[in-house]
């Protein structure tokens, strides 16, 4: 399996991807210049991966880190609460392949639900988590003070 436990080599590749990847999705949805640039830098990113932990962080590793996924187990179910594709390898199976990952895991730990939240304005996601049989279960939360919300969507496995 491509699939594999991140570590602190992985770091920096991890930073980069999300830095990318936030930056291409979420600047046209926040259009907040300041944030995409003078926040989401890759060093910033680092510190925020080294605060959180890398235990629950799992990366697509081929050769080259293209993705990463952090679970969370939370009241009895999985929480996706990161999948971000590298924006030079997506339409390339690699967040297909974290997805069924994490729902091996899931169901390694006799879950039957998985879930996760989204910008409700990433279309490009929410497409892709509903081909992968996921439901938006229309509760909305506000993403911080923003304006923008985040819906959840969720899958019986």
């Amino acid at each position: 399996m491509k699939v594999r436990k991140a570590n602190e080599k992985d770091l920096g590749r991890i930073a980069e991807i999300l830095v990318f990847t936030k930056r291409s999705t979420y600047r046209p949805i926040f259009q907040n210049d300041e944030v995409s640039f003078n926040v989401i830098t890759v060093l910033n990113v680092i510190d925020e991966v080294k605060e959180i932990g890398i235990e629950n962080t799992y990366v697509y590793d081929d050769g080259i880190v293209k993705g990463m996924t952090r679970l969370k187990h939370n009241e009895n179910r999985f929480e996706y609460c990161e999948l971000y594709v590298d924006p030079f390898f997506q339409n390339e199976g690699v967040g297909s392949a974290l997805m069924d990952f994490n729902e091996e895991q899931a169901k390694l730990a006799n879950e039957k639900e998985v879930f996760l939240w989204v910008l409700e304005k990433n279309a490009h996601a929410i497409n892709f988590y509903e081909k992968k049989g996921f439901v938006n279960t229309q509760e909305r939360k506000e993403f911080a003070t923003t304006g923008q919300y985040l819906v959840k969507f969720k899958k019986e496995i």
